[in-house]
């Protein structure tokens, strides 16, 4: 990491920490071990009171879990995971909302095209979903590149999000992008652009990899560990790390697009913004500051990048606090 994004990160926390009225809770307490206290399911029964589903969207077979009723939650989860990750979220908030929680082409039990991988393309697949569902505008909550979706449907497609949930992610072509480009912890990005090499490599090794790299994210080791078995499961099938992969090499372009959006538009709707404090920390929350009107979040304490799995009832309290609160728009 160059001085200069020491620079900024120091600035960014210290700005994040001063904010007063606007509503923003830089600092959420959080113990760090809530995943003790909530029962960990198998896949067969991960969506208590709902069930697994297959549809074809947008030219792909896409995989998805329903649970719960009312209000409806789109859950998109990130690299390294699948639907499962939302496993221990699930039981909480189905007893509120109707929770939509699909594999993002590539990934899980949805089929593996060789392309369509852009932002634009998988918001796409989401909305598609929604429209066979019946959805005409959900709560949307994104992890990781399960984010950069969300944020893509809420910037182009704002009346099918009533609030956006950021979760622990660094959003492309976002200020300060030029300097988060920079950041070694995000060596990942440059080596699974590299074709082929990254499915050479991981492909036969999945559980030496992705506990490697799960594992150098993470505070909550045990909840992480707790979950390994599937994701190992789900990348060892074939064309999965291809598959996952997909949407890195995308970003450039993603990047660009998300810039030039940037210049005469801001998100409007209410956004809030989580970062583990082991994560991607206070930048999350500086990235959708410059891109939305109605933004609050921080920092969740004793927690690194896996908040769904590391940190869920905390993650849990703060959504549906956040939800329940009253849309200005």
């Amino acid at each position: 990491m160059d001085g200069a994004f020491k620079v900024v990160m120091v600035m960014i926390v210290v700005a994040s920490a001063c904010v007063g009225s606007g509503g923003v809770n830089a600092q959420i307490a959080s113990g760090g071990d809530g995943t003790r206290s909530i029962s960990i399911p198998s896949k067969e029964d991960s969506n208590p009171g709902g069930s697994h589903r297959m549809t074809i969207v947008n030219g792909v077979r896409l995989h998805y879990l329903r649970a719960g009723k009312g209000p409806v939650i789109l859950l998109l989860h990130g690299w390294a995971n699948t639907s499962y990750a939302w496993h221990h979220v699930i039981p909480m908030l189905s007893t509120r909302y109707t929770v939509i929680a699909p594999d993002l082409r590539g990934m899980g039990d949805s089929s593996r095209p060789l392309a369509g991988y852009d932002r634009e393309t998988v918001a796409r697949d989401m909305l598609e979903l929604m429209d066979q569902l019946g959805v005409k505008s959900a709560l949307v909550v994104g992890h990781d590149l399960g984010a950069h979706v969300g944020f893509e449907l809420a910037a182009r497609h704002p009346g099918r999000v009533t609030k956006l949930v950021m979760l622990d992610c660094v959003v492309p072509g976002i200020p300060p992008w030029d300097l988060l480009t920079k950041d070694s912890r995000l060596w990942h990005w440059s080596f699974y652009n590299v074709p082929d090499l990254p499915e050479a490599l991981i492909q036969g090794k999945e559980r030496t990899y992705f506990s490697w790299f799960i594992r150098n994210f993470a505070v909550n080791i045990e909840a992480v560990d707790a979950d390994m078995d599937a994701v190992v499961k789900a990348y060892s099938e074939p064309g999965a790390v291809r598959g996952g992969l997909g949407m890195f090499r995308t970003i450039a372009a993603d990047a660009k697009r998300n810039a030039s959006w940037l210049e005469g538009n801001k998100l409007e709707m209410p956004v809030l913004a989580l970062g583990g404090s082991m994560g991607v920390g206070p930048i999350l929350l500086q990235q959708m500051e410059a891109a939305g009107k109605q933004v609050r979040g921080g920092v969740i304490q004793n927690c690194g990048h896996w908040l769904a799995t590391e940190c869920p009832q905390t993650l849990v309290e703060q959504m549906t606090k956040f939800f329940s609160e009253e849309t200005n728009r």
